[in-house]
C-alpha cells in the first residue's frame, strides 16, 4: 500500500524538509549574528573526551540498525561536547532519520499494520500510548522500535505513517549553536501542527504568517547555516501559500473570484503589528493587498500578474 501524494507534500513539511520550541515563537529573533555564532563556537574550549563523543556518534550512525543507540547516546553525552560538534551530531542524526524514513514508512505501510491501527488509534495517541494500548507483540515491537528511532506517527486521507520526531530534539536543544537551535524549533512548530492536510490549510492565516516571519528571521540572522536552504525552502512554501492558498483552502473562491475574508484580515494584521521595510514577506503582503484593493478584492489578471512575479511562476 502507498501512501498519497498529497500525504506525503504534507508530511515533507515536517519531516523531510520532512516543519517556535514547545511554544510557538522563535527563538532566532533575539540571537546574535551567524558571526557571532561561530566566533562563540570557535573560542569553545576542547576537551579530551570531546572527539571520542563524537567520532562514537558518528559510528553508530553508519548502521541504520544502531539509530535508536545512537539517539540515545546523544542524549546522554551531548552535554558533554562543544556547541559546534552537538549541531554536527544532531544534523547528522536528523540526516540518518531522513535517509532511513521510507523503509520505516515500508513497515507501516502493510494491509495488516494499516488495518490494526485504524481500529487502534484514536485522536491524540501517540506510539507509546500505542504501546500501552495493545496486547499485540509485533506491534508492540514495531511501535516500540519507531518511536526510540526517532519517529512519531501522523494520519492523512486514511492512512497512518510516520514523520521525524523534531520536538524530542528539544531535549538537547541547550547544547546546540544559536542556528540550529532556531532551525530544531522551526521544524518543531511544523511537527506539533502540520501544516496542511488532504489539500487544505491545517493551520489558520494567522500562523501562516508567523511561521513565514519566524523563518524570514532565520534566513536574516543566520544566512550561511548549515540548514538556511531547507528553511529558504519551507519559506518559499508559505510565501506561495500567502499568495495562492492550497487545493481546498484557495485564497480566492473558485467561483465568486473574492479573496478569502479571514486571509485578507490576517495579512493586515501582521503587516500593522510589523513592519514592511524590514521584512521582505511583509512587503510583498502590503504591496499583494494593494493591487488587491485596486481591484476590488477580487482575482483579475492584475492581480494574477503581480503573484505571479513574486511567486516566480
Amino acid at each position: 500500500m502507498k501512501i498519497a501524494k498529497s500525504a506525503v507534500i504534507a508530511a515533507a513539511l515536517t519531516a523531510a524538509i520532512s516543519i517556535q520550541a514547545g511554544a510557538e515563537t522563535i527563538h532566532a529573533a533575539g540571537a546574535a549574528p551567524a558571526t557571532a555564532v561561530s566566533a562563540s563556537v570557535a573560542s569553545s574550549p576542547k576537551k579530551p573526551h570531546d572527539n571520542a563523543i563524537y567520532n562514537q556518534m558518528m559510528i553508530l550512525l553508519k548502521s541504520p540498525a544502531k539509530q535508536a543507540e545512537a539517539i540515545s547516546y546523544l542524549e546522554k553525552k551531548i552535554c558533554r561536547v562543544t556547541p559546534s560538534q552537538a549541531s554536527t551530531m544532531v544534523l547528522k542524526l536528523e540526516d540518518a532519520e531522513k535517509a532511513n524514513l521510507d523503509a520505516w514508512n515500508n513497515k507501516f505501510y502493510k494491509d495488516s499494520v494499516q488495518s490494526k491501527l485504524m481500529k487502534l488509534m484514536k485522536a491524540g495517541d501517540d506510539l507509546t500510548t500505542l504501546i500501552n494500548k495493545t496486547s499485540d507483540k509485533s506491534l508492540k515491537s514495531l511501535f516500540k522500535g519507531a518511536r526510540d528511532s526517532g519517529y512519531r506517527l501522523e494520519t492523512s486521507e486514511g492512512m497512518f505513517y510516520l514523520v521525524l520526531d523534531y520536538p524530542r530534539f528539544q531535549k538537547v536543544r541547550p547544547f546546540m549553536t544559536d542556528d540550529i537551535k532556531s532551525y530544531i524549533d522551526i521544524m518543531t512548530t511544523e511537527t506539533k501542527k502540520t501544516f496542511a492536510n488532504d489539500a487544505a490549510l491545517s493551520i489558520g492565516w494567522t500562523e501562516v504568517t508567523k511561521r513565514a516571519l519566524s523563518q524570514e528571521v532565520f534566513l536574516k540572522s543566520f544566512p550561511s547555516s548549515s540548514r538556511a536552504v531547507q528553511v529558504k525552502l519551507l519559506y518559499k512554501q508559505y510565501l506561495n501559500t500567502s499568495l495562492y492558498g492550497l487545493n481546498n483552502t484557495p485564497l480566492f473562491d473558485y467561483d465568486t473570484k473574492k479573496v478569502d475574508a479571514k486571509a485578507k484580515a490576517a495579512f493586515e494584521a501582521a503587516i500593522s503589528k510589523g513592519n514592511p521595510s524590514k521584512s521582505s514577506y511583509l512587503k510583498t503582503l502590503k504591496d499583494f493587498l494593494d493591487v488587491l484593493q485596486k481591484n476590488h478584492d477580487t482575482l483579475t489578471p492584475e492581480v494574477e500578474k503581480y503573484r505571479k512575479s513574486v511567486a516566480g511562476m
